[in-house]
């Protein structure tokens, strides 16, 4: 299990591991150079079987430092090795020999260790970003849901330790034995899961909501990444309730109801407006209040508005057009409201035909 939390790295970090890099590099060319001045004193006096031994500190060093370029330094560094012995040793075919084995032995193993520190590093990379993550990440088998691994973000939103969910299963989490059976029978199914909706239970019992994103892995692993939606989900279905509330309330009027804006442009109407007039819900978004008047200058006419705007209300009567045609007396009680954030009208037409004398 991860236990440590990396943190993501600032501006200052990045100067510190550079200055760390350019440390061990410099460190790694200094033993270079005394390396070399080592083989030619030791290649004039006769010390053949100890300072090729030498060469495997830098290549190390390096190795570690720069994965990248440590496999380039290594054939170099054997370069260096196979030049110094011609040039300082002896004409020795034996000595020739074990020095074109040194280098190849160099070679190796500079790729070999370079291969494991680059994977090191990325295993590191990788380690970074699954401790950082803002989302909650965690793996669990897929038969037993069992959990392995899982990062500080995930523990946070549980509310457990990261020890305390190690011995825990998945399937403890659960808040909906519905909500288990859907997601382990999708992740059998497609091998992923993509925002799904999921309820779990924290420590405390309380529930939360979680957006869930979940891959199964070769090893019958599910990585599964979890987002805390409980304070967004509760906001979101509050509005949900409060709009089945306004639309009871809008629908159930006994007069029609016309939203639109200060020019007349229509948002939104409720049933009785079509059955005053005939119209669909549709047809009426794409009309204004003026188009339903049979003398359009009468409604919210420029000088009226400016007084509209001031009161926040206003009521006079009209007559409007019926799709078929025929008329209606209406009158129209219009006050100023918000639609969605936006400054709307909201008028209240009542149908005044029995007021009306023949």
């Amino acid at each position: 299990m991860f236990n440590r939390i990396y943190h993501a790295g600032t501006g200052s970090d990045m100067r510190t591991v550079s200055t760390q890099n350019t440390f061990w590099l410099s460190i790694t060319a200094l033993l270079t150079v005394g390396i070399v001045l080592v083989s030619i004193f030791s290649l004039k006096n006769g010390f053949f079987n100890i300072f090729p031994y030498f060469y495997i500190l830098p290549i190390l060093l390096l190795a570690y430092v720069s994965p990248r370029y440590a496999v380039y330094f290594t054939v170099i560094l054997g370069w260096i090795f196979l030049g110094l012995v011609w040039l300082y040793g002896p004409s020795d075919i034996q000595l020739y020999a074990s020095s074109i084995a040194f280098f190849y032995f160099f070679v190796s193993l500079g790729v070999v260790i370079s291969a494991l520190s680059g994977q090191l590093l990325q295993e590191r990379k990788y380690h970074e970003i699954f401790e950082t993550s803002q989302a909650g990440i965690l793996t669990f088998g897929l038969e037993d849901q069992q959990i392995q691994t899982i990062n500080a973000q995930a523990a946070g939103i549980l509310g457990y330790t990261a020890d305390d969910l190690g011995k825990r299963a998945f399937t403890d989490l659960w808040f909906d034995g519905e909500h288990e059976s859907r997601f382990i029978k999708k992740i059998r199914q497609d091998g992923k899961i993509t925002d799904m909706e999921i309820a779990l239970r924290r420590q405390d019992r309380s529930v939360i909501w979680v957006l869930a994103t979940a891959a199964l892995t070769k090893d019958r692993l599910i990585v599964c990444s979890i987002v805390d939606i409980t304070e967004s989900k509760r906001i979101k279905d509050e509005l949900i309730e409060s709009e089945l509330r306004y639309r009871t309330l809008f629908d159930g009027a006994s007069d029609a109801i016309i939203l639109h804006d200060i020019d007349g442009r229509i948002f939104e109407t409720n049933v009785i407006a079509s059955r005053y007039l005939g119209y669909s819900k549709k047809e009426f978004m794409q009309m204004a209040l003026r188009d339903l008047a049979l003398r359009p200058e009468t409604v919210f006419p420029p000088e009226e508005v400016r007084q509209f705007l001031a009161r926040g209300y206003t009521l006079f009567e009209s007559e409007l057009k019926k799709k078929d045609g025929g008329t209606l007396p209406v009158e129209i009680s219009s006050r100023i409201t918000e639609y969605f954030g936006m400054s709307a009208v909201m008028s209240t037409v009542r149908d005044i035909s029995g007021r009306t004398k023949p």
